[in-house]
This record gives C-alpha cells, structure tokens and sequence, in this order.
C-alpha cells in the first residue's frame, strides 16, 4: 500500500503556461543553403560565359601528352588544357581534345599552328629542354585573322622563326637539298642573319623548294640581283695561288647553310627585294658568281667512239672557256649500216661569244654557232682529269678538218665531231702496225740469213785474210814514217820556221815609216810625179802645136 506524499504548499503559487499557435513565416537557418545555392549558379554561369572553345588538333604520335595534365601555352602563358586523347578512325594519327581560355578565341584560324614542345636535340639546333623536369605541352602561334576554326592539324617540328619576328621570308629554288635542314643557318659575309624555316619537294619534282627568314635589319642586303649558294662543308680550289679551303662557319661544315652576296652593291645599287621573293640556291660560291645568260641553246653532237668519263652537266668549253653543259648522253643503233652512234646533247649559251669587227649582214648572235660551224667549228672530247678520268666538250675551229657524216639528221642543230687527239694518235699507230703487217718479213729475214752468211763466208777467206795482213803492215809503216817525221822533219820546220820569222822581222824593219828604203822610195815616187807633169805638159803643147815635131819649137812661126 503506497503513501502519497504530502503536497508541498508552494506549489500552488506556480504560473499557468501560456499555448500560443504556430508562427507560418521562414527561418533564417534556410537563408545558408538559398544563397550556396544562388553561388553555385552564378559560377555556373561564369563557367558557362567565360569557358573558351573546345578544339581538335590531330598529330602523328600522342608521345608525352596526358589528358587533364598537359598544357597548351602560349609564350609561356597557359591558355587551355588537354581534355581526351583519341585514334582517328584510320588509326593514323591522334585526336587531341583541348579546352581553351575564352581569350584565346580570336587567335583561332586557318594560319593557326600547333606543335608538342618536347625535349629535342638535333645537328642544327637544342631545344625544349625545360620539358624534362615540367613535362611536354602544346605550344600555339595565332595565324592571320581570318574566319574561326577549331579542327587543325599540328606541326611535327617546332617552326624556327615564330610570325611575329621582324624580318623578311625569301624562297629559294635548288636541283638538291644537299645536307640543308630546318634551323640550318643562313650567312651574309660569314655573319649567321637568318634559318631555314621549311622546304619541300615540287609536285612535279623537278626540284626542292626551300623558305629562309632573314632578320631585320640584314633582310635589306637582299637584293634583286642577290645570288644565294649552297655553303654546306667546305670548297677546296686548287688554282695558280696554290690551294685554298673556303667555308663559312663550323657549324656550316657540320650541319649545312645558306650564303648570300649581291653582285656588284656598288658599282649597280640594286632596290631590296620583296617579301618572298623568289631565287636560285647554286650549289657553289663559282656558280652562284658566274653570269647568267637568258638565250641557250641545244646542239647534237655524235660520237663513235667511247664516251666514258663524260656525264650530263660535263662542261663544254672553247679554248678554256666555259660556253654551256652537256644535257643528255644516248644511244642510237643503225641496222643497215650495222654501226652505234652516241648522240650527246649540249646546251650553249651564244651570248657567251660576243661578235666584233664588220659582222656579215643577217648574223644575229643565236647565228654565231651556225657561222662558225661553216668556218670549221668542231667538237672534240678531252680528259679533264687524268685522276678521276672524267671527259668534256672541247670546241675549236679545225678549218682543214671535213666534217664527217652522221647517220641522220637530229631534233637539234649538229655540230661536227672528230675523234679525241689520244684515239687518232692510236688510229695512226693502227695504221702503221698495219703497214708493218704487210711487209715481207719472211723474205727479208731470209734474204738478212743470207747476207749474213756471205758476210761469214768472205770474213773466213784466204784473200780477205792477205789483206787484213797487208792492212796491218801498212799501218806499221805509216807508224814508222810518223816517228820518223817527229824526229827529223819537226826539228827542220821549227828551224825553218825560225828563219821566216826573221826575214818578216827584217822586212818590218825596211817597211817602217824612217827606214832609209822608205825614204828613197817617197823621193822616186816624187820625181815619177814630176816627170808625168812634164809629159802631161808635152803632150798639152803637142796637141796644140803638131807642127813642132817636124819644124820645131822655133817653127811655130
């Protein structure tokens, strides 16, 4: 059974609660998530209004690029990020899906370029060593404004010179790209002003294209009438200075280059040229330096003898002067006459030859190889190089020489040929073993056997031996009689001469100008001299007087 306890009197004295209904209003703990809210979709929308365009760019290897991690830059500013990396349907190349910066929309266009900056050493150039520690990234080059785009197709190899360089872009034409690359240097006077930026094969190919970029401000040294030339290695010129070696640079013989000169910046001042001008790379300094003629000409020439040593491009020359080049070299077969002829193909320059003197009316200078084929202008094949055995075009006038026959006439104008000094040196040592051939050598070595024999024959003689005896004693008396003149008849002519020598000396002494003989000689040869003036004056008186002979002097009367 359970007490109740007693109820405590103050209680009594306690308030009444007080039940209100319900406040409808919100809380302010609701505010925090309206305005998360309200944040998240304002950065949604900046997001959304400030997210750049999404772009495709295709290349050959995906090597060092990961999605989410590789950066596209540009001068070292980041401006977009890798998102996927896909295979083309062919499976020939990579897709790469990147995200780009909104600013980065007006750099978007067909001249746009894209390449992977990657650790890269190469003969010409290093770069792209940052990548190593930061990893590879896609580097931009904004192109031309143009219409936007966003599918592009990457560059392999990083471009040397980016488009905003100061500075002029020059094509070049070559017949080989020699040991040139991309990045090889390009010189002014030994002074590296410029690279190869790009080059690629002609669609026809027929020759190599290359493109330099020339710094300002050495791009105004290329001029019109610039000459560029291959300075890749080194040229050795062996010429009547002796040998000299000409190169640009070390890196020149290591990796190639370009030079350049005008001809004569001083004496023809030349305008700049242009921005893409075109040129021709020569393969040397010589051929860059040699004048260039816009008339050539071709002529056929046709051997029949061996032309081995002799290529197309071989010099033809006149006297040692460079007059064009051998063009083509071919092989003609005449059935009936059963003989080969090789035509060979020049390319002449007319020009070369300048005409003086009364010039025949009607001659133009395309006409001056005509003329002097009709005064005897040959061709001849000639060794260059006795150590190397390759053979040129000699031309030179043989007015004796007739032209020979061809077979048939050609597609060109001919020029006669004859055959090579060494082939008609041995043309005339064949002939004459062929003379010697049909000479009687068995009659004559008989005929020889037999004069021989006679010659034993006789030598072995009793007669032939009497007289050799008879030859030996006559030798001994001319012997005898020689000692015999030393010891008499010497001595009597030394003493004769002796006396002769004597008289001479008397007779000087008679002859000499105070010599009594002289005296009495000058004194007879006096009076002769009057004694003919006496005549002389009888003989005047005579004349005059003929009557005196027979009356006298007296009877003159």
């Amino acid at each position: 059974m359970s007490v109740e306890p007693p109820l405590d009197p103050d209680l009594d004295d306690l308030p009444e609660p007080v039940i209100r209904p319900r406040n409808s209003n919100l809380s302010v703990i609701w505010l925090v998530p309206l305005v998360a809210v309200l944040i998240g979709g304002w950065l949604i929308y900046k997001a959304l209004t400030e997210r750049g365009p999404e772009v495709t760019i295709s290349f050959k290897t995906a090597e060092g690029l990961e999605p989410g991690k590789t950066k596209i830059k540009f001068k070292d500013v980041e401006i977009g990020l890798v998102l996927k990396i896909d295979l083309s349907e062919d499976l020939s190349r990579v897709l790469v899906r990147a995200q780009l910066d909104k600013s980065a929309e007006r750099y978007l266009s067909p001249g746009t370029r894209f390449w992977v900056v990657r650790a890269r050493v190469a003969a010409s150039r290093v770069s792209g060593l940052e990548t190593v520690f930061t990893g590879a990234y896609i580097a931009l080059e904004p192109g031309a404004p143009g219409e936007p785009i966003l599918d592009f197709t990457g560059i392999e190899e990083p471009p040397v010179v980016t488009s905003g360089a100061p500075g002029r872009l020059f094509i070049l034409h070559a017949d080989r790209r020699g040991s040139l690359e991309i990045g090889s240097p390009v010189y002014f006077r030994q002074i590296q002003v410029g690279e190869v930026v790009a080059y690629h094969l002609d669609d026809d190919g027929s020759r190599i294209t290359f493109q330099i970029f020339v710094h300002a401000p050495y791009h105004d040294f290329v001029r019109r009438n610039t000459r560029f030339w291959n300075a890749s290695g080194f040229d050795v010129k062996l010429d009547a200075k002796g040998v000299s070696l000409d190169t640009e640079s070390l890196v020149s013989i290591l990796v190639g280059g370009i030079a350049f000169d005008a001809l004569d910046p001083l004496d023809h001042p030349v305008d700049p040229a242009a921005e893409k001008e075109t040129f021709i790379l020569f393969a040397n300094r010589e051929l860059a330096h040699e004048r260039l003629f816009a008339t050539k000409s071709r002529y056929e020439l046709h051997f029949t003898t061996s032309v081995r040593g002799l290529t197309p491009g071989a010099p033809v020359e006149f006297r040692g002067i460079p007059l064009g080049r051998v063009v083509d070299i071919a092989l003609e077969f005449d059935i009936q006459a059963m003989a080969f002829t090789i035509p060979v193909v020049v390319e002449l320059e007319p020009e070369r030859v300048a005409v003086t003197g009364r010039v025949p009316e009607g001659l133009e200078s395309r006409d001056v190889i005509k003329y002097l084929v009709g005064k005897g202008l040959r061709a001849q094949l000639r060794t260059a190089s006795l150590l190397t055995g390759q053979q040129f075009v000699a031309l030179d006038l043989f007015p004796a020489t007739p032209a020979p026959k061809t077979n048939r006439a050609g597609k060109h104008p001919q020029i006669p040929t004859i055959p090579p000094p060494l082939e008609e040196i041995t043309s005339r040592l064949s002939n004459l073993v062929a003379k010697f051939d049909r000479l009687p050598l068995d009659q004559i070595g008989s005929d020889l056997r037999d004069t021989v024999q006679g010659t034993k024959r006789l030598a072995n003689s009793p007669a032939w031996l009497d007289a050799v005896g008879a030859l030996e004693k006559a030798i001994q008396e001319t012997g005898l009689l020689a000692a015999d003149l030393r010891a008499r008849t010497v001595p009597e002519m030394g003493t004769a001469l002796a006396q002769v020598e004597r008289t001479l000396s008397a007779a000087g002494s008679a002859l000499a100008a105070e010599a009594p003989l002289q005296t009495r000689a000058r004194n007879a040869l006096a009076e002769i001299e009057r004694a003919a003036r006496s005549l002389r004056s009888l003989t005047d008186y005579l004349e005059q007087h003929p009557e005196s002979l027979i009356m006298g002097k007296g009877g003159e009367k």
